[in-house]
C-alpha cells in the first residue's frame, strides 16, 4: 500500500494503483533499502499491515537469514550499484502467522537524469509458479484482462519496440489498432506532432525511449507529451515505459488533456481577473486609454494576431469601428479608412451583432462563402472570432479577434466575452463620472453666479433700506409736528389724516428695520446688547401699540398671564420685533368674531410664551417653511394682508439667538399657535 499514493521517489498515482492490481509481489524501497511500499498481494502473502512495514529496513526480520544470505548480499551490491539487478534468486519469508514462504523474486533500480532514486522488488510464490508452469495459460489470462480493464492506456513491446499488446483503452483513446501501429518507434514519430510548446517534450520523449531501449535502465516515469489521435486530434499526455526483461517493455499513457485544458483555462481567467483589475485601477485615463488596453488584452488571451472593437450606434443600423488593435494598424495598408458603417453592407464584422449570438469562422474565406472578400491592403484572414456585447437586450458594442496559430473555442468566446462585458461596465461607468463630473463643474460655475447675484442682491437691499429710511426720518418728524400742533391747530379730518400718515410711515420704519436685520444676520455683524426684560409688560406695550395702530378693530383678546415671572435676559428691542411680528400675524388673519389668546408659563429654567388665534390657519404641507426666508403661503395673501414675508424668519434668528427656540402649529381653517421659549434670569442666592 502507499501513503497518499505517493511513495518517496515520486510514483504517479496512476501506477501506484496499478501495482495494486498486480497478481505477483511488489515492493519498492528507497534509495537507502527503507521499504516505501508494498502492494496488496504482498500484505496477503506475508499476513502483516502495512505500517508494520513501511519505514523498516529490507529484508529485515521477517526473511530467513539461514535460508537466504544470498538476498542481504546481493541487496548491498545493488545498493552500493556494484551491480545492476537481481535475477530469480530465490528467498524464504517468515509470516506473521510463523510460517514461511518460498519466493522467487527479481530487483531493479529505479532512475532519474542517471541518479539511482529506489529500487523494486519483484516476486512470485514458488509455489505458484510451479502452477503458471503446468498450467501456462491461466496466469496470461488472469494478466490480460487485468490489463483490458485498466482504465489507462497500455502497451507490451517487444525488444524492438513493436506493440505485441494494445489494451481496449488504448485504442478507444488514440484510434489506432495494433495493425496499424506495428512500429512504435515510427507511430511515435507520426503521432507526435513537435511543434509549438511541445517540442521540449518531443526530445524529452525521444530520449526517454532511447534510454529505455538501450538498456541504460530499467524504468522511466513521469514523461510528457502531445499525441495526434487517428481522426486528427491532438492529446496532451504522461506516459510512463518500463523494460519488463529482455524481450518486453510496459508503455503505460494517461490523457491529461482536460487537465491542461483546465489549466490553461484557469490562467487564462487569472489573466482575464488581473485585465479587469487593471482596467479598474485606470482613475485618470480616458475612455480610449481603456478600450485600447482591453482590445490588446483580448488578442494576448485568445493568442491572436489582430483585433477590433466597434458600438452599435443608437439607430441600430450603423456601426463606429472605434478602434483597432496595434498590429493591424501596422499590417493594415488601407488609406484613409471609414469609421462609421452601414450594419447591412458590413460582412464578417456584423455577423454576430446580426446573429446576436458569437460567430466563429476557423477557414477563411471557405467557411462564410456570402462574404465578398476584403478590400485591397486590408489585413488577410486566416480565421476569425468575433461577439456581440448587450446592455439589457440591446447590442451595444462589437469585438473581433482573428489569426490564431489553432482553431478558435469556446473557451476563446468565454474570455473574450467576459473581458468585453467587464470592458462595458468599465466604460460607462467612466461615462457617468464624465457626466457627474461635467455637471458638478456646471453646478460650481452656477453656484458661482449665483454667490455672485446673491451678493449684489445683498448689497442693493442694503443700499436701497439705507436710500428709503433716508427720506423716512423728514416724513414722520414733519408729521408728527404737524399731529403735535406746533406748526399750527389742525381739524379733526386734518388729524385723522396725518394719523394715517403716521402709521404708514412707522409701519413702512419697521418694514425697513426687518430687512436691514435680515442682512446683518445674513452678514454676521449683528449685535446683541442685553437687559433683564419683564416679558409679561413686553407683551402688554406690544398688545397696545398694535390695538392703537388697527383703531380697536380686533378680535377678543384673551390674556393668561400675571406678573410675578422671573425676567428673561434678552435685547428688549428685538425681543419686542419677535412678539410685534408674532401678534400682529395672529390679529391681522383673525377675524373680528375671533379671538386671540396669550398665554405665559413657567417651565423649570424656562419662560414659554404662546400666542393662539382662531384665524385662517396655515395648510399642513406649507408649515415647514414658515419660517424661510420671504415665505408666504399664499401670493393671494400678499395682496390682502400684505407682509413682506420676513416677519418670521426674523422671529426665529432673534430667539435662537437668545438660546430660546420657536415654533408653530397649526391647522388650516382652525388657526395657529405660536409658541416660543426663552431662558430665564436664574436667581441670586443672597
Amino acid at each position: 500500500m502507499l501513503a497518499d499514493e505517493e511513495i518517496y521517489f515520486n510514483i504517479p498515482r496512476y501506477a501506484s494503483k496499478m501495482m495494486q492490481l498486480l497478481p505477483t509481489i511488489l515492493i519498492c524501497l528507497d534509495k537507502n533499502g527503507t521499504i516505501s511500499f508494498v502492494n496488496s498481494k504482498f500484505l496477503k502473502v506475508t499476513g502483516y499491515a502495512e505500517d508494520e512495514l513501511l519505514g523498516y529496513k529490507f529484508p529485515g526480520s521477517f526473511v530467513l537469514r539461514d535460508y537466504s544470505s544470498e538476498i542481504f548480499y546481493s541487496l548491498e551490491k545493488l545498493l552500493s550499484g556494484k551491480i545492476t539487478s537481481i535475477d530469480g534468486l530465490e528467498i524464504t519469508l517468515f509470516t506473521k502467522k510463523n510460517q514461511n514462504v518460498n519466493l522467487m523474486v527479481n530487483a531493479v533500480p529505479f532512475t532519474e537524469n542517471g541518479v539511482t532514486k529506489g529500487f523494486f522488488i519483484s516476486g512470485m510464490e514458488t509455489s505458484t509458479l510451479k502452477e503458471t508452469v503446468k498450467y501456462p495459460g491461466e496466469s496470461e489470462l488472469l494478466l490480460k484482462k487485468v490489463l483490458e480493464l485498466y482504465p489507462l492506456s497500455i502497451a507490451l513491446l517487444d525488444q524492438d519496440l513493436i506493440p505485441v499488446y494494445l489494451n481496449r483503452k488504448f485504442i478507444e483513446s488514440f484510434g489506432y489498432t495494433l495493425d496499424e501501429a506495428r512500429s512504435m518507434r515510427s507511430w511515435w514519430g507520426f503521432a507526435h506532432t513537435g511543434h509549438g510548446n511541445n517540442q521540449g517534450s518531443t526530445k524529452r520523449s525521444s530520449s526517454s525511449f532511447d534510454l529505455v531501449s538501450g538498456g541504460n535502465t530499467k524504468i522511466l516515469f513521469n514523461s510528457e507529451c502531445s499525441l495526434q489521435c487517428k481522426d486528427g486530434s491532438l492529446r496532451d499526455i504522461e506516459f510512463n515505459i518500463a523494460r519488463i526483461n529482455d524481450e518486453r517493455y510496459i508503455l503505460i499513457l494517461k490523457d491529461v488533456t482536460e487537465i491542461k485544458n483546465a489549466q490553461k483555462a484557469l490562467l487564462l481567467d487569472e489573466q482575464r481577473l488581473e485585465a479587469l483589475v487593471e482596467l479598474n485601477q485606470f482613475t485618470g485615463s480616458t475612455i480610449d486609454d481603456v478600450i485600447y488596453f482591453s482590445l490588446e488584452k483580448a488578442v494576448e488571451l485568445t493568442g491572436s494576431q489582430v483585433g477590433y472593437i466597434g458600438f452599435v450606434n443608437e439607430d441600430d443600423a450603423t456601426v463606429d469601428m472605434f478602434a483597432c488593435s496595434y498590429k493591424a494598424k501596422e499590417m493594415c495598408m488601407i488609406n484613409h479608412r471609414p469609421r462609421i458603417y452601414n450594419l447591412d453592407d458590413m460582412g464578417l464584422w456584423g455577423e454576430p451583432i446580426r446573429q446576436r449570438k458569437p460567430h466563429i469562422t476557423n477557414d477563411y474565406p471557405v467557411d462564410e462563402p456570402y462574404c465578398k472578400g476584403m478590400p485591397k491592403g486590408h489585413v488577410k484572414l486566416a480565421n476569425h472570432l468575433g461577439i456581440p456585447v448587450f446592455d439589457d437586450y440591446s447590442v451595444v458594442m462589437v469585438a473581433g479577434v482573428a489569426n490564431k496559430d489553432c482553431n478558435y473555442d469556446s473557451s476563446d468566446i468565454r474570455q473574450i466575452t467576459l473581458l468585453m462585458e467587464g470592458t462595458w461596465n468599465i466604460i460607462q461607468k467612466k461615462q457617468s463620472e464624465e457626466k457627474i463630473k461635467a455637471y458638478a463643474n456646471e453646478l460650481a460655475s452656477n453656484n458661482k453666479e449665483l454667490e455672485s447675484l446673491d451678493r449684489m442682491k445683498d448689497e442693493f437691499m442694503t443700499n436701497i433700506t439705507h436710500e428709503l429710511k433716508t427720506p423716512l426720518i423728514p416724513i414722520k418728524g414733519y408729521s408728527e409736528l404737524l399731529f403735535e400742533g406746533h406748526i399750527g391747530t389742525l381739524e379733526d379730518e386734518q388729524i385723522r389724516c396725518v394719523q394715517i400718515i403716521l402709521r404708514s410711515a412707522e409701519r413702512l420704519h419697521k418694514m425697513i428695520d426687518s430687512l436691514l436685520y435680515m442682512q446683518n444676520i445674513r452678514s454676521g455683524n449683528i449685535q446683541y446688547h442685553l437687559d433683564s426684560i419683564d416679558i409679561c409688560n413686553l407683551l402688554d406695550k406690544v398688545i397696545r401699540e398694535i390695538s392703537n395702530s388697527r383703531n380697536d378693530r380686533v378680535p377678543s383678546l384673551k390674556k393668561d398671564y400675571d406678573y410675578s415671572f422671573p425676567f428673561v435676559c434678552g435685547n428688549i428691542t428685538y425681543l419686542e420685533q419677535v412678539f410685534f411680528h408674532i401678534l400682529e400675524n395672529a390679529f391681522k388673519f383673525t377675524s373680528q368674531d375671533g379671538e386671540v389668546a396669550v398665554s405665559v408659563r413657567h417651565e423649570k429654567n424656562k419662560i414659554h410664551i404662546t400666542v393662539k388665534d382662531t384665524g385662517i390657519g396655515i395648510p399642513k404641507a406649507e408649515l415647514k417653511n414658515v419660517f424661510k426666508r420671504f415665505y408666504q403661503a399664499d401670493g393671494s395673501l400678499t395682496r390682502r394682508y400684505g407682509g413682506n414675508g420676513l416677519g418670521l424668519y426674523l422671529c426665529k434668528s432673534i430667539v435662537e439667538a437668545h438660546g430660546g427656540s420657536i415654533w408653530a402649529v397649526s391647522e388650516e381653517g382652525k388657526g395657529t399657535e405660536l409658541h416660543v421659549i426663552l431662558p430665564r434670569i436664574k436667581k441670586l442666592n443672597v
